[in-house]
């Protein structure tokens, strides 16, 4: 056998196609579709490598990397998630994971990935590890690392710039950086794709906690009962699965920002926490009773209309009146149209930049089109546009209609359909509808509002069929 691999994801499925192929390529695996149950196994046993899903119900990914790196300092961590942004693969690389994979992939992707690991530098074994078990020594892993970070926050810092010149935009540039020399809270609002993250990105940057840690949690994603060890830290026995002391975003984030996405999906009753955060300036871990200073700086986004979810009762007033220090609104892209051909040509140069195919410009057909589009998107669905085009014109210089128009690509509902639908099993109609949900899911990276829309139902119902997921 090449190694041993604990393969865990609440996916069966997705669990089953790795361990028969990881198998058939002679790795010793044990696979589990609970992390809790992946915590006791590796309690008592030790692995190679362990490959875990991000998003699960009971422990979250980063949670088991966690664990991993405190019981198990020399086995390896490869995350796997539907959800993936390149900020998480930092940050996950930042951890201690050794890499990082997006769903959906193929049986080659996911072994090359695992025969990369085992790999390297196969002479070298650390002592007091069983014979045969080839590790990489700690120092070269660690250069290695960081290596890799430096590349990805090259890429972050360069998918992280918010660009415009349209007036609204340059009064919000004009006064980013007066709000980004103090700590008080920012709220930005806006409609999905406008660039909220981005700006939140910006004002960090340009801050004192520059160099500080950057913690982004994205609120719509969180299951309702890890809220609170996700953003707070818990310690060991306060629920279940709780197997060990664990720090929270707020731990994460000290001395730096803490960037709440989505805080309107937060459930009412953490609120008033978090109210306490920014009034305290400290908060509890789950289950303790001891306070811990926060240093931390909050920036929260929206795309909701705040107004109708405190009249609704499902966002607390005086939760947006201390964060509403500096009130951000990133305007759609429908309402800043002459920034369409700026935004293309830095997507163009961008992607082009990234595959290396040479300058690249769009067609004055293509660009007439791009000016006269919905934008129901807003930037994030241009840069989809763009990024399609650049890699679909390839070698070609001029990026035309037809490269954004491929059929294959006719429009975004045929997409989604054709991939929730293709090779799904037979079924009953309770998966059916548990599939779609993921799928969806996963093609909105991990939106519930966007994927509510797209399905036809409330996210509500996407949360609760989420929640009751066995």
């Amino acid at each position: 056998m090449k190694g041993k691999i604990l393969l865990l994801d609440d996916d069966k499925l997705l669990l089953g196609f790795m361990d028969e192929h990881l198998s058939d390529n002679d790795f010793d695996t044990v696979a589990f579709d609970n992390p809790v149950k992946a915590t006791e196994y590796l309690q008592e046993n030790e692995v190679d490598l362990v490959i875990t899903d991000v998003k699960m119900n009971e422990m979250t990914g980063d949670e088991i990397l966690a664990f991993v790196k405190e019981h198990h300092p020399d086995t390896g961590v490869i995350m796997i998630t539907g959800f993936g942004n390149i900020q998480h693969s930092v940050n996950a690389l930042r951890k201690g994971a050794y890499d990082y994979i997006t769903k959906p992939f193929k049986a080659k992707e996911i072994i090359f990935r695992v025969e990369r690991y085992f790999k390297a530098d196969p002479d070298e074994k650390e002592p007091g590890t069983s014979a045969g078990r080839k590790k990489s020594p700690r120092k070269k892993e660690r250069e290695k690392t960081e290596h890799v970070k430096h590349l990805n926050k090259e890429e972050l810092d360069d998918e992280m710039k918010f660009v415009g010149n349209d007036p609204n935009v340059k009064k919000l540039l004009r006064i980013l950086p007066k709000i980004a020399k103090n700590d008080a809270p920012v709220m930005i609002q806006g409609e999905s794709g406008t660039g909220k993250e981005v700006f939140a990105h910006q004002i960090h940057m340009n801050s004192d906690r520059a160099n500080a840690p950057y913690i982004k949690i994205n609120c719509a994603n969180l299951p309702t009962e890890l809220v609170e060890s996700t953003l707070f830290g818990h310690i060991k026995g306060s629920f279940t699965g709780a197997t060990d002391d664990r720090k929270g975003a707020f731990d994460e984030a000290n001395g730096g920002t803490l960037l709440l996405d989505e805080i309107t999906e937060i459930e009412i009753n953490v609120q008033a926490k978090l109210l306490r955060v920014l009034q305290e300036k400290e908060f509890y871990r789950v289950g303790s009773q001891k306070p811990v200073k926060a240093d931390v700086r909050i920036i929260a986004t929206s795309n909701r209309n705040i107004g109708q979810a405190i009249a609704e009762g499902e966002f607390r007033e005086d939760l947006y009146y201390r964060l509403n220090v500096f009130p951000i609104t990133i305007p759609p892209l429908r309402h800043r149209k002459g920034d369409i051909p700026l935004l293309a040509n830095y997507f163009t140069e961008r992607y082009a930049k990234r595959y290396e195919l040479g300058e690249k410009r769009i067609s004055d057909e293509l660009m007439d089109q791009l000016m006269q589009l919905e934008w129901r998107g807003n930037v994030r669905e241009l840069d989809n546009k763009i990024h399609r085009g650049v890699i679909l014109s390839n070698e070609e210089p001029e990026i035309t209609i037809d490269h954004i128009d491929n059929q294959l690509f006719s429009s975004v509902d045929d997409e989604l359909s054709r991939e929730v639908l293709s090779d799904m099993p037979i079924m009953s109609i309770e998966d059916m509808e548990l599939h779609m949900i993921k799928k969806t899911l996963e093609y909105t990276q991990g939106n519930q509002k966007e994927a509510s829309k797209l399905l036809g139902i409330s996210d509500r119902t996407i949360r609760n069929k989420l929640k009751n997921l066995d």
